[in-house]
């Protein structure tokens, strides 16, 4: 398979969950000796491009205004058919769905489709959401394949009869293997940004500061902890369009000097710093940032969302909480802060769980469903 031309396709390229699996996936597949391309709909806030360039990778922004577009289309397709030797991975629903009614009217072959996150469609009701679903349900049958990040993600597609259970691979996340920045270092940096020093306990999580992240429930169960542990400092790293409604809730709850928005934070520079990892989101697939945290040994708090059950082994290797239960929350964080020697054991154990999860071999699994005569 080496020398294969490979296409990723996604809306935007922000740093998130996706857009990070994507540059860990690409440069894999150009250490393998393949040409990747990645393609993008959304110019705004494309911060991943020096890296992927960096690392060897075409960038293409394939520009699309909201909503339905039919020039962007045509663009598409005529990008699709100008080499139909390309291997396409279309990321997120947007990507899913326009590439893949591009495909049709360019002729070519069937791409991989993947689904990051248990949702999956947009958030509509009524006719709006009965339509969708029609139109998913066609659509899937013009993809090679889906691809879910997680089980529980698949499971779900299959019992809201969007994705037929042959059309279904379950493919987790490639975990960075590329070593992280030393305690020590990481905790310099984090002790800056929130003005604290090697003794504050640092609370924290990587981040896009958007809806399914449910960080509302963070900043409520910081409001909580501190009230106990008045020395604790949280910090999100990321950007996104709900900044404005998060730092106005942080001046509510009085955060200001606990509570930080530092921007988006390269998580290899930080995430040893952090006493605790938390996940507070309300939707996701495979999350990277747990994935990431365990191979860094933090020790972890997060909500049960998507596969986060899972590879915690149901709380064996971190803590678990409900949804939007912001008190939950807040006993979690306290009850690691307090037993940090024992929690760093825990995750000590945790690395051992990702360290198999490399993207070399993640990028091998879906380089073979190109060549699984069932997705023809």
């Amino acid at each position: 398979m080496s020398g294969s031309s490979i296409l990723f396709l996604i809306d935007e390229l922000e740093v998130g969950g996706s857009q990070r699996q994507i540059l860990l996936l690409a440069k894999a597949f150009v250490r393998a000796g393949h040409a990747v391309t990645v393609g993008y709909f959304r110019a705004a806030g494309a911060a991943l491009v020096p890296d992927l360039e960096a690392a060897g990778v075409a960038v293409k922004l394939i520009p699309k205004r909201s909503g339905v577009d039919p020039v962007f289309v045509a663009r598409l397709t005529r990008f699709l058919a100008a080499d139909r030797s390309r291997r396409v991975l279309s990321f997120g629903y947007t990507a899913n769905l326009w590439s893949r009614l591009a495909g049709v009217l360019s002729r070519s072959p069937r791409q991989v489709s993947c689904i990051r996150n248990f949702g999956y469609l947009p958030r509509s009701t009524g006719k709006v959401s009965v339509v969708l679903g029609a139109v998913e349900r066609v659509l899937a049958r013009q993809s090679r394949f889906v691809v879910a990040n997680s089980r529980l993600t698949a499971e779900s597609m299959v019992a809201r009869r969007l994705i037929p259970s042959s059309k279904l691979r379950v493919i987790g996340n490639a975990v960075e293997t590329a070593p992280v920045a030393p305690r020590a270092e990481a905790r310099a940096r984090l002790n800056a940004l929130v003005s604290g020093n090697d003794a504050t306990p640092v609370v924290g999580t990587l981040a896009r500061l958007v809806e399914p992240k449910d960080l509302p429930t963070l900043l409520r169960a910081a409001h909580s902890v501190v009230a106990t542990r008045a020395d604790a400092r949280f910090v999100v790293g990321g950007e996104g369009p709900l900044r404005g409604r998060l730092e106005s809730l942080r001046r509510e709850l009085a955060l200001d000097d606990r509570f930080f928005f530092p921007g988006t934070l390269a998580g290899r520079d930080v995430i040893a710093g952090l006493d605790v990892a938390v996940l507070s989101s309300s939707s996701e697939g495979m999350p990277n940032f747990v994935l990431e945290a365990m191979a860094a040994e933090v020790p972890i708090v997060s909500t049960r969302v998507g596969a986060a059950p899972d590879i915690l082994e149901e709380g064996e290797l971190g803590r678990l909480v409900a949804i939007g239960d912001h008190r939950g929350l807040a006993n979690a964080i306290v009850a690691t802060l307090d037993e940090l020697p024992r929690a760093r054991l825990v995750a000590a154990r945790a690395a051992e769980r990702v360290r198999a999860m490399t993207a070399a071999k993640i990028a091998e699994t879906y380089l073979a469903l190109f060549d699984d005569a069932q997705g023809v």
